[in-house]
């Protein structure tokens, strides 16, 4: 088994080969996902310390309440304007939601499965109340996962969600998506709202990227280990990020379009914003499939 050094006191799950651990105050973040046979399936957090404006490039963590960049660090929801903190890094936009840089507690737990919750209060990072649950259940050689959002205030509140993963992987790895849109990709680095190109082909580039996808159901990478990992999700996680780098591949399942913020608001329904009313949510699936790779 990988990663020897896991703290006990770290919270864990396991089924048959497949074990994964936690650290809930930190973002609620996936720490470890790791394989008897395979080893690491994630890049493997290599300690309890973190700074929530510097979060690791690791392990796997939750998209509340939007994912990608929020361009100006502002948006505009039923005709007013909210501004938000910006991420010092990035000077001018927000990244990520605030979410995984809060602390999450375990709502329940057993052997193989696990639920996290965040009760998120409006502040300077985010001007609405709402809940995120994360729910992990392990089966032998697959994980799945939960996402809810629930609107716990007393106004109407803009939102999405997603799961960004680390894969262990690299450049000789192969990865893939079978999405059938690719977004062009405006100055900042994201889509602008320039409408979705058909794509063909499934292959991933064997260097560093980043691509904006939709319409897909099924992507995959291989990992250092030898496993091939399969990523599949529910119809509310309709459009994925993949961003590639030489120590990891990130094949993230999302309910909107990364910049919707900044759309036109006639695109911004169609491109998976959507709008909770007061106690209203949204729950998606996702699944994470481990096998052989090609050459095991």
């Amino acid at each position: 088994m990988p990663s020897p050094d896991w703290p006990e006191s770290w919270t864990s799950i396991r089924s048959g080969p497949l074990e994964a651990r936690f650290l809930p105050e930190n973002g609620g973040r996936m720490t470890h996902l790791a394989h008897d046979r395979f080893g690491d399936i994630l890049v493997p957090t290599p300690g309890p310390e973190f700074e929530p404006l510097n979060w690791p490039k690791a392990g796997g963590y939750p998209l509340f309440p939007y994912h990608n960049k929020l361009l100006g660090a502002a948006f505009t929801h039923e005709g007013q304007r909210h501004e938000v903190l910006p991420h010092p890094v990035m000077v001018t936009d927000a990244q990520h939601g605030p979410a995984h840089r809060r602390s999450w507690h375990v709502v329940s737990q057993a052997a193989d499965r696990i639920e996290l919750a965040v009760d998120y209060q409006a502040d300077a990072d985010w001007p609405f109340d709402f809940r995120a649950v994360q729910r992990f259940v392990l089966s032998n050689d697959r994980l799945d996962i939960e996402l809810s959002m629930t609107n716990t205030g007393t106004v109407s509140i803009p939102g999405g969600f997603g799961w960004h993963p680390y894969f262990a992987s690299g450049f000789d790895r192969t990865a893939s998506s079978d999405a059938r849109r690719i977004w062009p990709i405006g100055t900042a680095g994201i889509p602008d709202g320039s409408p979705a190109e058909i794509r063909t082909g499934e292959e991933l580039p064997g260097e560093g990227f980043t691509v904006f996808l939709s319409e897909w159901h099924r992507a995959t990478a291989v990992t250092k280990g030898g496993a091939e990992v399969i990523v599949t999700a529910g119809p509310d996680l309709p459009h994925m990020v993949a961003h590639r780098t030489s120590g990891y591949v990130c094949l993230e399942p999302v309910s909107h379009v990364a910049g919707v913020f900044g759309f036109q608001p006639d695109q911004q329904q169609t491109a998976g914003l959507f709008v909770l009313k007061p106690g209203e949510g949204r729950v998606a699936q996702l699944n994470v499939s481990i096998g052989p790779g090609p050459d095991r």
